[in-house]
């Protein structure tokens, strides 16, 4: 009824201190195809309710492979607030943020059996890899990285890992500016796993504004090659993907558009349960859509 009355699931649902599942689906083309095995993740005392999946792959010998990003209290902190600030001091920061840490995970799926090992314990986010490796092995992660080394604290420096070699090289900017995601762009004509860059968002603090960054994937701790004011204040933690197509290119009429039918939306968020046919429930016409996604259309 909690939930019911008004959609927080975190006041209504519960973790619970035990063994989580691992559902794994025969993917099309093998002779199992659809077909689904159930392992349980042996329980250390940290649950696995909140794992931010990075890549996985199969291995020649039929392991499934995974490196994800574990929080340790998946509640995200013993408070949390939904007021802009949420956090203005380090205190704040840590009373709302779980403590993250790097793991791999390997999965025998013959013998049901699950081991894991963790690959750092400091503080991280935003794994990711170069695109071009997803679902296959890959060598490098890179992710953005607290500058408290195993404490928490917020996204700050990029640091890239290394898991043939277990090396790891990371950059931090000034005490006063902080990265976001990082993001793997390939360089043309190099098709390296590490022969790329990596691009984030950085916000400057004391100037409260915002620049795009641009680091040699091969080379993160040297630091950016580019820096590029953005001209505005990027909300910190904002994160996306990188698109190689004219995809993502919105003209700035397209990104104003869906900005109003958003808004609209959230305006009308706690008559979530009012919905119609029509999203008449939303204040939303037929013509709404035609206004906001006429190019679509």
């Amino acid at each position: 009824m909690q939930y019911m009355l008004n959609k927080e699931p975190g006041k209504s649902a519960a973790l619970e201190s035990e063994s989580a599942l691992l559902h794994i689906v025969a993917r099309p083309g093998n002779k199992d195809a659809g077909g689904m095995k159930t392992i349980e993740i042996p329980f250390d005392g940290m649950a696995e309710a909140n794992l931010q999946i990075i890549n996985s792959y199969e291995s020649e010998d039929g392991t499934i492979i995974f490196d994800a990003l574990r929080s340790a209290d998946s509640s995200g902190g013993s408070k949390s607030s939904t007021q802009w600030p949420w956090a203005s001091t380090l205190g704040d920061f840590q009373n709302m943020s779980s403590k993250k840490s790097l793991w791999r995970y390997e999965v025998n799926p013959k013998k049901g059996l699950v081991s894991k090992d963790c690959i750092s314990q400091d503080q991280l986010y935003f794994g990711v890899i170069n695109s071009n490796t997803s679902a296959q092995k890959h060598r490098y992660i890179y992710a953005a990285a607290g500058a408290m080394g195993e404490g928490v604290a917020p996204p700050q420096g990029i640091t890239k890992f290394d898991l043939d070699t277990g090396a790891r090289e990371s950059w931090f900017p000034e005490s006063y500016e902080f990265c976001g995601e990082p993001m793997y762009a390939e360089r043309r004509g190099d098709d390296s796993e590490d022969g790329g860059y990596i691009l984030s968002t950085l916000f400057n603090g004391k100037d409260e504004c915002s620049e795009l960054v641009v680091l040699k994937a091969n080379d993160v701790a040297a630091g950016p090659i580019a820096r590029v004011p953005i001209g505005i204040a990027v909300p910190h933690g904002f994160h996306g993907c990188f698109a190689s197509t004219d995809d993502a290119n919105w003209t700035y009429e397209q990104i104003e558009r869906r900005a109003k039918l958003a808004d609209k939306m959230e305006t009308r968020g706690s008559m979530w349960n009012e919905v119609k046919s029509d999203f008449s429930g939303l204040g939303l016409r037929f013509d709404d859509m035609e206004e906001y996604f006429g190019d679509l259309m």
